[in-house]
């Protein structure tokens, strides 16, 4: 797996060292509703949001401010207090401008405005590019801006676009349904699981975790998406036990969307056009039963792990259409245990965009 040079937990204060807060403010209105139902965490909660930068600040677009979403509660996404804000909340209640909440990365600090002197910078081609408000890369996905260029050296910002802003916020929870948990394993499904709701779950394999889940979050439809290990031996193994390799496991996401809005043709899309541009090197087979092959890592594995026999059968469809031209196992979905929060969206807390419809290049592959 690619590691950053930046370690987000070290670099950027999360929202557990008390830098998220929510602030009400004298012109907040809160409507209560009469419905006792209020959302907890693993709720799909649907609210219609509008977010606005506060003193003048200037975001990044890194999600949907605006607009009818719907999320999971607690896994991440869109702002920390706006997760905090509706653990407090009931089905039908509205809060009316305006709701102060920080934007969950930290305060700015200045320990991350760092000197590089331009000797250590050779392999950098172009460097009259690189000029003031300049963005470079660094390993992980992690975005640094440029705010300073001298004769021997130039200055970068290494805190979050986010970092030190909050947002005005107003909002009415529309809907809360509960997390289809009957759905995460291989079931075969009747008629009446179908109609029981229209959120299904789809979990995905293709190198590191992190890359893949940036995708997912971009899709319209997707609501929420965790990073994790299945297909192994061992319960609930940390992150250092899969890279040992004994316990078999794939790094993977887990993918809840609703149907009514992607179909499971369409996340497969996403999938096969992510894996024509970071595997393209590859040219064996599809294969439906596990291999003993020791050519690649386990944990780095390609798969499409099936929830039902339809999304097998569709799975195998659209493999086929690549003609073998990856190795990719299709497998019954089995026990999904969730990464380390490190993991959790990790591109996305680096900075980069997981807006819906978002076109940006996803600049780790893992």
């Amino acid at each position: 797996m690619a590691t950053s040079s930046i370690e987000p937990d070290e670099t950027r204060p999360s929202p557990d060292d008390g830098d998220c807060h929510i602030t009400s403010t004298a012109r907040t209105s809160i409507s209560k509703s009469s419905s006792p139902h209020r959302a907890s965490h693993g709720d799909i909660v649907t609210i219609d949001l509008d977010l606005r930068p506060e003193d003048g600040f200037v975001p990044e677009h890194l999600f949907d401010t605006s607009g009818r979403i719907t999320l999971v509660l607690g896994w991440g996404n869109y702002l920390p207090a706006l997760h905090e804000l509706l653990t407090k909340m009931s089905l039908g209640e509205t809060l009316n401008n305006d709701v102060s909440i920080d934007a969950g990365f930290g305060k700015r600090h200045a320990d991350l405005l760092i000197q590089i002197p331009k000797a250590n910078l050779k392999k950098i081609q172009n460097m009259d590019r690189i000029v003031v408000g300049s963005t470079l890369n660094l390993q992980g996905g992690v975005q640094v801006q440029v705010v300073q260029v001298n004769q021997e050296s130039i200055v970068v910002d290494a805190n979050h676009p986010l970092a030190g802003s909050s947002y005005a916020c107003s909002l009415k929870v529309v809907n809360i349904d509960p997390m289809p948990v009957h759905k995460m394993e291989f079931r075969l499904e009747t008629d009446e699981e179908s109609s029981f709701t229209p959120f299904e779950i789809a979990t995905f394999a293709m190198g590191c975790f992190w890359g893949m889940e940036l995708a997912m979050m971009r899709i319209p439809g997707v609501v929420g998406t965790r990073a994790g290990y299945t297909q192994g031996t061992l319960a609930d193994p940390s992150y250092l036990e899969v890279c040992r390799g004994n316990t078999k496991h794939r790094e993977a996401v887990m993918v809840v969307y609703d149907s009514r809005v992607v179909s499971y043709q369409e996340l497969l899309k996403v999938y096969g056009d992510r894996l024509a541009a970071t595997e393209s090197h590859y040219t064996v087979n599809i294969f439906e039963e596990e291999t003993d092959d020791q050519d690649r890592s386990l944990q780095y594995k390609n798969g499409i792990y099936f929830h039902t026999e339809e999304q097998r059968k569709l799975a195998l469809a659209f493999l086929k259409v690549y003609n073998n031209r990856y190795e990719v196992e299709l497998l019954q979905a089995t026990k999904f245990y969730e990464a380390e929060e490190d993991h959790q969206q990790y591109l996305y807390k680096g900075g980069q965009s997981s807006r819906k419809n978002a076109r940006e290049t996803i600049r780790c592959f893992g």
